[in-house]
């Protein structure tokens, strides 16, 4: 080694060694920190940039269909509402820049057929109209947006404190973006909002908290009707292996009933039709829509979906990823019992999901990525000390 590259390696060991002084003592305020304070971005750039996207415009319609029982006049409210709400170019490319937009924006019939799609996520409309006793729909619906975001982070730093893993609320960090936390943040949709409840029911079973970890289910299934796959799963696994077995059976029965209240609503398509407009195409009206039923089109969509997953989303990459690390990391003897439980019935469910509605957006998969990430670190975080305890001095 030369003496020039001696003297730098010298000065940056001794710059690294003097930032761990200093660091070390302070890790775990850090650790909250960095995550609060990506959280607390999220949340402010939600509000003070906010993206607007066409689902916006059928929850508006959702929220306002209580007070306006006419489809014309709640078509132009909710189209009224978006106008005051996004700028000139935003609403140009939301009202006419393909032919399903445009036939939206001006055919009221049209437009009342595809809000069953949307009204079923009661839990999430709901919300959003009561704080429209406050602010017009459009605001309330970011408001949720924005609320979910920090109600998110303040699920996990509860749960790194508990377990004194502080300290790593950067790589949760890290975690959160991989996971496109600030995209789903951003769109006003109720995944976020399911997010919160499906990562506190987690946290809760692992704390041994069954009845608020079934409360908690409950809460996100009526927010998003599609995560009782998710509560039915969980509760085969809890019935096999034993920790919250009666809690869960309850909770799965209860669900599948509210999940049959939810869709008691004739206005909603159906699975088979909900497939087609995600994977197919965008029909201008559900009126009189019925394609038949066809395996090599379901084969079509999986295969389409997945490389979509492939090319542009990142949750295929992040479950492989947590999927290698717990392989040859994480020894699951020393796991304990409600966390690996909880692992397996995340990582099943996700499969199960995927072949029922392969959906290739990240967001929808979102709360599970977290909920696995969450158990694996906090897992690796026990061995350490487990190991470091054990080992010579």
């Amino acid at each position: 080694m030369t003496p020039a590259a001696r003297l730098l390696e010298t000065c940056f060991l001794a710059i690294y060694r003097g930032i761990c002084r200093l660091y070390r003592p302070l890790r775990h305020v850090i650790g909250a920190l960095v995550l609060a304070v990506f959280a607390l971005m999220v949340a402010a750039v939600v509000q003070i940039y906010p993206v607007s996207n066409w689902d916006m415009v059928a929850y508006t319609a959702s929220v306002l269909e209580s007070d306006i029982s006419d489809p014309i006049e709640l078509h132009g409210r909710s189209y009224a509402l978006l106008k005051e709400n996004v700028t000139e170019g935003e609403f140009q490319a939301l009202t006419g820049d393909r032919e399903y937009r445009i036939r939206q924006y001006e055919d009221p019939d049209a437009f009342a057929t595809m809000l069953g799609f949307y009204r079923l996520k009661l839990g999430y409309v709901e919300t959003a109209r009561a704080l429209s006793a406050y602010m017009d729909p459009v605001k309330s619906l970011r408001m949720i947006s924005m609320l979910s975001a920090v109600a998110v982070a303040g699920v996990l730093l509860v749960w790194l404190a508990r377990h004194g893993a502080l300290m790593y609320g950067p790589i949760v960090v890290a975690m959160l973006i991989i996971a496109d936390f600030g995209g789903s943040a951003a769109l006003l949709s109720p995944d976020l909002y399911a997010s919160i409840f499906l990562l506190l029911a987690g946290f809760l079973y692992i704390e041994r908290q069954d009845l608020a970890a079934a409360a908690s289910l409950i809460a996100a299934l009526f927010i998003r009707p599609d995560h009782l796959a998710f509560i039915g799963v969980f509760f085969v696994f809890a019935l096999i292996y034993g920790p919250g077995r009666w809690v869960m059976t309850a909770t799965f029965v209860l669900s599948a009933v509210a999940y049959t209240f939810v869709l008691k609503d004739e206005s909603h398509p159906g699975w088979w039709i909900h497939l087609w407009f995600t994977h197919v195409e965008y029909v201008p009206t559900l009126e009189s829509f019925d394609p038949p039923m066809s395996p090599v089109i379901y084969l079509q969509m999986l295969v389409r979906s997945t490389v979509r997953s492939l090319m542009s989303n990142t949750w295929l990459a992040a479950l492989l990823a947590l999927v290698i690390f717990f392989a040859k990391v994480i020894k699951p003897a020393q796991m304990a019992d409600r966390a690996r439980i909880l692992l397996y019935a995340i990582f099943t469910s996700i499969c199960a999901k995927y072949l029922v509605f392969p959906h290739y957006e990240t967001r929808f998969y979102f709360p599970y990525l977290i909920a696995m990430g969450m158990i694996l670190l906090i897992a690796w975080h026990q061995q350490d000390k487990t190991a470091s305890r054990s080992s010579p001095a």
